[in-house]
């Protein structure tokens, strides 16, 4: 915490020496005392490193470390608060009368008058603070330079890759297994447990256990239920409902969902896991009841309680085992290298690190996090040898996790310490979490890149150290979620001054400055009460309805103001009041309006208004607010917005913009010279212009184009004259070279934009992601094979394509010397008329002018999803070809017959196709699924098969006797009955 108080000290220093310098401020009675303020902490960017440890250590010193604190976060906001007043008077003044001209001037006295008693006794604080100091010898010790380096996207973790969790898995889950079915008959009903400490690997041997075969064979219904400790009753009936095959989306109350449950089950037999269950009253209290209704049932539990399992009477216990260290090696050096000449390096340093994580496979993986960053055995050995916790930390959070975080540079800690604000299980958006830390002050800009740029850096840098986990089905890693434990941590070392609130904790303690609400929560507390709140989040809590209209009058230091998918339908004009606030998100909010008072928030860079559905207007004022570098107006009924968006020079972030009338014109988006992402909506009604209005967007990143319309019957009602119009629009809006993602959303041109369609990799040579979305005109494809970065390809809805052909590959990417030479993940989703799909390389080959260079096809590409296709006939033949094809799911594929000839192929999921015959020659193929598929009888070539599920196939038993006789053994048939097979079928698992 001492580097964090570092990092602190010298953003304020650098803010007090621009506040010494401005004219403004040099007129203001405060400046003798800004100048003292600024010696004093001074002093104080010289406190040792080792600040946190110290104060867990000693009393005096936590008492100490905590008014530290306190004053730090006064600092910021008399700070924050001159240089908003300093940027007032900076305005341009507006017509006043004499009379106001008077009340202005005493406005401003009174405000000096007040700034100056507050710098005052925040200077008599300090020298309190500084004699305390000098008693407790808290001089400076040597400090480690710390620097956040740009992330090497080399160095982060695969989206493939598989950790080894231990050689002793595979017989506790047999064991385990054995025991559930051998007591699996009539009216027979157990609870069996799985117990350890945080981070050992209970969920994954639950996994296991869920996914065996002969679970699958002797249960009808499988569910699986993360419990947590901020569950809601209504949230985990519902969940158990869809999972066992039924639909309660109408349905909000315990009383109504119930009886939905009882239905859903009764009679059948049951496989329930409860995963991180923290109080028997999830079972004992909500769901035995229903479950009693049952044929049988047997419930697995996971806890790091035994009394939770003794108080469920379950009539087994497994312990957990710890990692042996040769498995905890290898995970280490997976987690901590890509490159297999180092291993032998570091193997033996290496091996004694693992010896001290003591066998838990997350501390084994934060470690390797931090080991990733250091490339010499010496800088390990340092590792190896340095602190790995600190007195006062409870045991399960101490040793490698408090490590892992303790090696954090000052800024990355901040950062870190703010996620565990966010709810259990919360899926960490990585632009919306740039913006909160921006917000809270936490990044700063350096060298060329912007705060927004810097702050993606630092997510970027925690996925990689292994503190915050990708969600796979993202490529770029732009959604992941943060361990429980790793969040625990978080919440321990920010106890004095920030909460996470949920059902079990909501006595919140004077002088909070962050609060975070679970959806679980019932009653509201009394915000008011908290008057050096900074930081306020809601996210999805229907029972904060409304807000006291004079609450943002006391709220005043509040910089994030968080209520995403609350009941608030109205927003008080005290709003106003919050000249320090920074982030508003009222994103899927009921409410209709917005105050006028919103124009006076003149520190707002970030306003949310997603999903609004009920607001149909936005006020005047907004236009003042010149810091906007973030404005989101999609999903509302908005249906004019103001002209003026220009100058917003700071925009970084424009969604849901569109032409309207006297309002915004495209033409406005020329002179926004940071803007990186940007969403233009209503493009059928836009006006085609004589400039390249995105000409000068030299630093955009994400391009989204999108028509209101997006069928085919919608399309008619336009005119050749029109569509020619949304033509000449979408032609004149060729994005910059810097462009990574773009979206085309219901474009309704009869062609892509000539800069799409013509030589694309030299107008947009960076582009990663390409979503092409209800294009439902276009007969010709984009030649996309051309595009030497492309990961991620979606095409969607493209009703006029009856045949993919090679125009889809294009000439190819000659210095890769491959078509897609990057592609990981392929998505054809929703192509009605669809017929065939032919890659046709040798043709391709063939054909082009020098054809001597040995072209490969698509060498990454590693998912295919292949959905609602139903007159596709088959597979391209090339598909072969494909040497790292290893996950491929196809679904309403209804004239597909076979499924041949992927020899790379490891995983594969046929759903829903009417015709499908044959499997065949998949002879890597582990794991397949198939699910209604009335005519598949026929296999061949399956060899490497070692699990099977099938639901709703008639010919399973042809189909099984088509296999070869080591390979029958290892069939599971799962019961007729329309569900889906089981949680990890996703394409991205």
């Amino acid at each position: 915490m001492g580097t964090i108080l570092d990092a602190l000290t010298s953003k304020f220093l650098t803010k007090l020496g621009q506040l010494i310098e401005d004219e403004v401020v040099m007129t203001l009675s405060v400046k003798k005392d800004i100048k003292r303020l600024k010696k004093n902490l001074e002093y104080f960017s010289a406190v040792r490193e080792d600040m946190e440890a110290l104060a867990m250590k000693d009393r005096r010193i936590k008492a100490w470390w905590k008014s530290m604190t306190d004053v730090m976060f006064d600092v910021d906001v008399i700070i924050d608060l001159v240089m908003v007043h300093s940027q007032k008077l900076l305005l341009p003044p507006r017509s006043v009368c004499c009379n106001q001209s008077m009340v202005s001037c005493f406005g401003k006295l009174s405000f000096d008058h007040k700034v100056a008693r507050r710098i005052k006794d925040i200077n008599e604080k300090l020298d309190e603070i500084k004699t305390n100091t000098q008693m407790f010898s808290l001089d400076r010790t040597i400090r480690q330079q710390f620097q956040v380096t740009t992330v090497d996207r080399n160095q982060t973790s695969p989206i493939d890759e598989l950790e080894l969790v231990g050689r002793e898995i595979k017989q506790s889950v047999g064991n385990i297994v054995q025991m559930i079915v051998s007591g699996c008959h009539e009216n027979s009903r157990s609870v069996l447990g799985i117990q350890g400490m945080g981070g050992i690997g209970k969920t994954t041997l639950a996994q296991k256990i869920y996914n065996e075969q002969m679970i699958r064979e002797k249960f009808q219904v499988h569910i699986w239920l993360c419990v947590s400790q901020s569950y809601t009753e209504t949230g985990l009936i519902k969940q158990a409902i869809r999972m066992a095959g039924e639909k309660c989306d109408q349905l909000e109350t315990k009383t109504e969902l119930l009886p939905l449950l009882v239905d859903t089950i009764k009679g059948k037999s049951v496989f329930l896991v409860l995963d991180d269950v923290w109080k028997s009253d999830v079972w004992i209290d909500l769901l035995l009841s229903p479950f009693m209704r049952a044929f049988n049932f047997h419930v697995l539990v996971t806890t790091r309680d035994l009394d939770v399992l003794s108080e469920m009477h379950a009539i087994y216990t497994h312990q957990v085992n710890k990692m042996n260290y040769n498995d905890g090696l290898e995970l280490l050096m997976k987690k901590s290298f890509q490159s297999s000449e180092q291993i032998s390096e570091f193997k033996n340093m290496g091996y004694e690190i693992v010896k001290k994580c003591d066998g838990l496979p997350l501390a084994i993986k934060v470690v390797a996090g931090v080991l990733s960053t250091k490339k010499t055995v010496a800088e390990w050995k340092s590792i190896r040898d340095s602190k790995w916790s600190i007195h006062g930390l409870p045991k399960e959070l101490g040793g490698p996790l408090y490590l892992s975080y303790n090696n954090l540079p000052p800024r990355l800690k901040q950062c870190f310490l703010w996620c565990a604000l966010l709810p259990p299980n919360f899926e960490i958006h990585r632009d919306a979490v740039a913006y909160w830390w921006v917000a809270e002050g936490f990044v700063r800009k350096e060298h060329e890149f912007s705060v927004h740029e810097i702050a993606e850096e630092y997510y970027l840098e925690l996925v990689r150290r292994n503190l915050i986990q990708p969600i796979p089905k993202y490529v770029d890693k732009a959604v992941s979620t943060m361990h429980d434990l790793l969040r625990s941590l978080g919440q321990y070392l920010t106890k004095d001054h920030s909460l996470f609130m949920n059902a079990e904790n909501n006595n919140a303690m004077s002088n909070l400055r962050r609060i975070g609400i679970s959806h679980a929560v019932e009653k509201i507390p009394a915000l008011e009460e908290h008057k050096c709140l900074r930081s306020l989040l809601l996210f999805n809590n229907k029972n904060f309805k409304s807000i006291h209209k004079e609450i943002f009058r006391k709220l005043e230091h509040i910089r994030i103001l968080v209520l995403s998918g609350t009941s608030i339908q109205n927003i008080p004009e005290s709003l106003g009041n919050l000249v320090l606030l920074r982030l508003l998100d009222l994103s899927y909010t009921e409410i209709n309006m917005l105050p006028e008072s919103t124009g006076s928030l003149i520190s707002l860079e970030y306003l949310s208004l997603l999903g609004c559905h009920h607001l149909d207007s936005l006020p005047a004022g907004l236009m003042r607010l010149s810091n906007i570098s973030f404005l989101q107006l999609e999903q509302t009924a908005v249906d004019h917005v103001p002209k003026g968006i220009a100058k917003f020079q700071q925009l970084y972030n424009l969604r849901g913009v569109f032409e309207s009338g006297t309002g915004f014109r495209l033409d406005e988006l020329r002179r926004l010279p940071n803007i990186q992402r940007l969403w233009v909506e209503k493009l059928e009604t836009a006006a085609p212009g004589a400039e390249l209005v995105l000409k000068n967007s030299h630093n955009l990143r994400e391009l989204g184009l999108r028509c209101t319309v997006a069928t085919t019957q919608e399309r008619t009602r336009y005119q050749t004259d029109e569509v020619e119009r949304i033509q000449q629009v979408y032609d004149m809006l060729i994005p910059s070279p810097s462009l990574v993602y773009i979206f085309l959303e219901g474009f309704l041109g009869i062609r892509f934009p000539e800069w799409l369609l013509s030589e694309p990799e030299l107008n947009m040579p960076s582009l990663c992601h390409m979503h092409l979305n209800e294009c439902v005109s276009c007969s010709e494809l984009p030649p996309a094979g051309q595009m030497p970065e492309l990961l991620v390809l979606q095409i969607k809805g493209a009703d006029e394509i009856v045949t993919i052909d090679t125009e889809l590959l294009g000439k190819g990417v000659r210095s890769a010397a491959a078509f897609f030479p990057k592609l990981e993940l392929l998505h054809i989703i929703s192509m009605c008329s669809l017929e065939k799909w032919s890659l046709n390389i040798r043709n391709k080959l063939d054909d082009m002018e020098d054809n001597s260079q040995q072209f490969t096809l698509m060498p990454c590409l590693k998912r295919l999803l292949l959905l609602d296709c139903p007159k596709l006939r088959a597979l391209p033949q090339d598909m072969s070809m494909i040497v790292n094809l290893k996950r491929i799911h196809i679904e309403g594929a209804h004239k597909l017959q076979e499924v041949v000839n992927l020899p790379a192929v490891l995983w594969l999921k046929v759903k829903n196709n009417a015709c499908l015959r044959r499997i065949s020659n998949l002879c890597k193929l582990q794991h397949l699924f198939v699910q209604d598929c009335p005519m598949l009888d026929q296999a061949e070539n399956l060899c490497s098969l070692n699990r099977v599920y099938m639901i709703d196939c008639p010919h399973v038993q042809e189909f099984r006797n088509c296999l070869a006789e080591e390979e029958q053994g290892i069939l599971v048939h799962v019961a007729a009955d329309g569900r889906n097979i089981f949680p990890d079928e996703s394409l991205y698992n």
